[in-house]
């Protein structure tokens, strides 16, 4: 029986199905589960924080653009 193992492909067969089994316990593990769903919640936390920091910039931006613009209209109302 241990005659077959001598080939090469035999070999790389055998270990592909072992590692495939061990692969499948291990993703219905819960380790595994458990791990995945703190990974998906960090995500959802970073996303959060990029879209306020994002809204926190546009506000920002926003009001240097108004200030510019009054600014503006203040300076022509004093040239003319």
């Amino acid at each position: 029986m241990f005659e077959q193992f001598k080939n090469d492909k035999t070999k790389y067969f055998a270990l592909g199905v072992l590692a495939a089994t061990a692969g499948v316990k291990f993703l219905k593990s819960k380790m595994f589960h458990d791990n995945c769903v703190k990974a998906v919640a960090q995500g959802m936390k970073l996303r959060e924080d990029a879209t306020a920091s994002i809204a926190k910039i546009k506000e920002d931006a926003e009001d240097i653009r108004f200030e510019a613009q009054q600014q503006q209209a203040f300076s022509k109302e004093i040239e003319s």
